[in-house]
């Protein structure tokens, strides 16, 4: 339950009048404070730098690790153009899936490490153990047909999905659900997809070079990225995806049942597209791999996208529902609401804020990010993902959110309708809510919502 206007419970009550004794006589007399389990300033800074350092040092040593076993293997004169072929793709999806995590984007450090994970822990594991699979199996130490389809997608999909279930519990409280896991899988899957394509083209363009000299060896690192890099970039992002939205369900669900077979189900459908895949194209020739990746994987990547909207857009309800119900309590007014819980509000905001200057741009953008994390642990309160822990945490939010209004300039009301949230207003609540105690109402001039703005009661 959030906290309305005025003192919370459990506050501190009213110091004693002057004059009045501070201990009632025959009280015991009050003990010294005695220094608990608190950390020594600067103990925290300090276990973070070296979790950081040692999570650098084991990056680097995994991607020596890989980046030695492409070299020992690779024509030197082409690598430079090999390294060149597998980034291009690289920004695009990158841009494309944090676009897609607009509300609350996740912190860069956690995307860099979602992506390092998936170029060097994960392509270690895959290389290591898909070879040593290759060799029981009896094919090649380049991998052969059984290997890509029975090992590598389990393998593959596992060591992708590991750090997304990782960040799942580290950041139990802020990992807010699907769009979240479908952000980090796009990381890992961009990362593993950059360092195996270096592998793959590294590898034919050594074997042709062999034959045909340099020139050979380029066209068919081209050719082959035209395949990979061009046609199915998204590959390995999409297969890792399943196991994110089981993931995404699991937090945002108490269902023990759910939260445990979620995952598991999300795991065995990026395994089974994966070796679908794999399988089309090492046993049904080129004319059965480009029907099936246009009947069968082209939709299915389509159907991803349409699914990413949607949730989305649920997201966008979900935070104007949550918010409204601070509205009620009397922490936000009605207008404030569709100025962050729509793409169009937030842009409004931002951009009105951005005419006065820079402090004014940074605590608009500032305030739209602490309501939007008092949304989202709403929804996990109402949900009851979480309980009575939450509480202070939410306190803490809701006295950020009063302290960041007095500097955010409000633009004029929004020409465009607010989203819908599934609760709305009580009956016959209209333009600004009372706020918080001695509140007078947001500064910049924009005026009450008429009627037809506003959700419909329930």
């Amino acid at each position: 339950m959030s906290y309305p206007s005025g003192i919370p419970s459990g506050a501190s009550p009213e110091p004693p009048e002057a004059g009045s004794p501070a201990y009632p006589p025959g009280s015991p007399y009050p003990q010294p404070n005695v220094l608990g389990d608190h950390p020594v300033p600067g103990q925290q800074r300090n276990r973070n730098v070296l979790l950081a350092t040692l999570i650098v040092v084991v990056m680097a040593v995994a991607g020596l690790a890989v980046f030695w076993r492409i070299l020992s293997g690779a024509d030197a004169g082409g690598l430079g153009w090999v390294i060149l072929l597998a980034f291009i793709p690289v920004p695009i999806i990158v841009l494309l899936y944090l676009l897609l995590d607009r509300y609350e984007p996740e912190p860069a450090k956690y995307i860099m490490f979602a992506f390092a994970w998936g170029a060097f822990i994960a392509t270690l594991m895959a290389l290591w153990i898909n070879t040593e699979a290759g060799r029981l199996l009896g094919e090649s130490a380049a991998g052969g047909s059984r290997a890509a389809v029975f090992v590598a997608p389990p393998v593959e999909e596992f060591a992708k999905g590991a750090v997304i279930l990782l960040l799942a519990l580290i950041r139990r409280k802020e990992f807010d659900g699907i769009i979240d896991g479908l952000v980090y899988a796009g990381m890992v899957g961009i990362g593993f997809a950059f360092t195996e394509n270096i592998l793959y083209y590294s590898r034919i363009y050594t074997q042709l070079a062999e034959e045909g000299g340099s020139d050979k060896g380029l066209q068919g690192a081209l050719v082959l990225f035209v395949l990979r890099g061009l046609m199915s970039p998204f590959a390995h992002p999409l297969f890792t995806s399943f196991t994110a939205i089981g993931i995404g369900i699991a937090v945002r669900h108490r269902n023990t049942a759910v939260r445990y077979l979620a995952p598991i189900v999300g795991y065995l459908a990026a395994v089974f597209a994966h070796a679908l895949w794999n399988g089309v194209a090492s046993w049904a020739g080129a004319a059965g791999f480009l029907g099936t990746y246009l009947v069968l994987m082209v939709p299915i990547f389509i159907g991803l996208v349409i699914f990413a909207l949607v949730m989305r857009a649920r997201e966008s309800q979900m935070i104007a529902s949550r918010l409204y119900d601070y509205v009620r309590f009397g922490w936000l007014t009605a207008p404030e609401v569709p100025l962050i819980a729509s793409l169009r509000g937030r842009k409004a905001l931002r951009q009105n804020a951005k005419r006065y200057g820079a402090g004014p741009a940074s605590a608009a953008k500032a305030f739209q990010h602490t309501a939007t994390e008092l949304a989202y642990l709403r929804d996990k309160i109402v949900r009851q993902v979480i309980g009575p822990e939450a509480l202070p945490v939410e306190k803490k939010l809701l006295d950020e959110l009063r302290a960041r209004r007095p500097s955010v300039p409000f633009p004029p009301m929004p020409v465009f309708r607010p989203p819908q949230p599934a609760m709305g207003l009580p009956p016959g609540q209209s333009g600004y809510s009372p706020g918080p105690a001695g509140y007078q109402g947001p500064p910049g001039g924009y005026g009450p919502y008429p009627p037809s703005q506003f959700p419909p009661s329930q």
